[in-house]
């Protein structure tokens, strides 16, 4: 078996393991009024949807309104490298040396990543300071090494040190059943303040995560010669839990404020079809007369790929603080949210994220939304969207473009719609 053939085999594992598992668990929801507001939302979200952002909200005198939540569906897609217009253009062609090098050029230091999100939710409810929330939620993420993405491209001739080591992916699907309580700590005349918690209970549905993956190839003027490995585990079914906590503030009828503390505690044990695998390979040198003779260069190549049972183990969510700020203008509100999460996890890092957003209601049934997110993992959005509201009945849409406000320039997207019923 050829490097390269052993290469297009760990990045096919890993495109399963992306595929087939679903996705990891946000703290930020996909959430069509959030999206198209560029994901500032915390200080804003009510009724139903004030769980997964801030409960605390529903303690507020403006949050305690009766409402159904028929359906909310959301997904994202997102590399760091090619735009969409650069994926148009490559896509079932054949590469010429200036094609793989503007392809190369557009690989970070850090590799390709690939993140794919997904959520969906059915039949949320609220009344005063109560709420139940359903939905299936995750998120995956890849990174494939520059390295690795290199030699596949322009082969061992141009690479000739290749490090495999950084080549990560984690990935995980869970069903989320969210109880949900707020109370009033003290109200005054010009505004009120109140506290809420949210409890998770996890359906662990599916887990794949890289434990480790480590090996090289040095390439000379005579032949090349390495070795490998990539180890991966993998779960098909658990059972955890999750907290969080959060303080709300309304000041004057046009200032919101809100702090919130998602999964400050949380675990989830996966104790089903719990594997690991192995894929390794151990090159001795090889020339380039090794490869004009049939048969010879795979016999000086070993390789395997095994998978065995292990025990059951567990794994956290990403802890985030989310704080935020709202202020209404008459038909204008205007939000602002910082998020930061405490430890690196799929799709998600240390540094801090800021977003921001606008809703223009032209006419109070028809709300138009626009914002612009930056900082994080996930780098810079730019989205749109819009509400619709007749009588009880809500529907809200948002869309945001990853790096660039053009959809041809972008390197990912964001959909997600929703309906329900607000009984005011």
């Amino acid at each position: 078996m050829t490097l390269q053939r052993i290469i297009l085999k760990a990045v096919a594992c890993l495109f399963i393991i992306v595929v087939s598992y679903g996705h990891a668990y946000p703290y930020i929801g996909l959430n069509p009024r959030a999206i198209g507001m560029g994901g500032a939302y915390s200080a804003l979200a009510r009724d139903y949807d004030a769980p997964l952002w801030n409960p605390a909200n529903l303690g507020l005198s403006d949050g305690r309104n009766m409402a159904l939540g028929f359906f909310n569906a959301g997904v994202n897609i997102r590399n760091n490298s090619l735009s969409l217009e650069q994926y148009n253009k490559y896509t079932g062609q054949f590469l010429d040396d200036d094609d793989k090098e503007d392809i190369v050029n557009s690989m970070p230091e850090q590799g390709v990543v690939l993140d794919i999100g997904a959520e969906a939710s059915a039949l949320n409810f609220s009344m005063g300071n109560f709420a139940i929330n359903t939905r299936v939620s995750g998120f995956s993420s890849m990174n494939m090494g520059k390295d690795a993405m290199k030699l596949l491209l322009l082969g061992n001739a141009v690479m000739r040190e290749v490090d495999l080591a950084n080549c990560r992916g984690e990935s995980f699907a869970v069903g989320d059943l969210t109880l949900s309580f707020a109370r009033a700590l003290h109200s005054w005349r010009e505004g009120e303040i109140s506290i809420g918690a949210s409890l998770h209970y996890l359906k662990g549905l599916a887990y794949g995560r890289v434990v480790e993956a480590d090996g090289g190839v040095v390439a000379t003027d005579f032949g090349f010669a390495g070795s490998g490995f990539l180890k991966m585990r993998s779960a098909l079914g658990g059972t955890g839990y999750a907290t969080d906590i959060g303080v709300a503030m309304k000041f004057r009828d046009d200032w919101y404020f809100s702090a919130a503390w998602h999964n400050l505690l949380s675990k989830v044990r996966w104790n089903s079809d719990t594997e690991e695998h192995v894929l390794s390979f151990d090159m001795q040198p090889i020339t380039v007369e090794d490869f004009m003779y049939e048969g010879r260069s795979d016999s000086l190549v070993a390789s395997s790929d095994t998978s065995y049972s292990i025990g059951s183990f567990g794994s956290k969510m990403t802890p985030a603080l989310i704080l935020g700020i709202a202020r209404n203008f008459r038909k204008v509100t205007w939000t602002l949210d910082w998020q930061q999460t405490l430890f690196n996890g799929p799709g998600m890092g240390v540094a801090p994220r800021f977003a921001s957003g606008i809703e223009y209601r032209i006419w109070d049934f028809l709300p138009l939304r626009t914002g612009m997110a930056t900082g994080g993992e996930q780098g810079t959005w730019f989205s749109l969207g819009f509400g619709f509201k007749g009588g009880s009945v809500t529907f809200d849409f948002g869309a945001a473009n990853a790096g660039a406000p053009l959809p041809a320039n972008s390197k990912g997207f964001r959909l997600a719609m929703s309906m329900g019923l607000i009984f005011r």
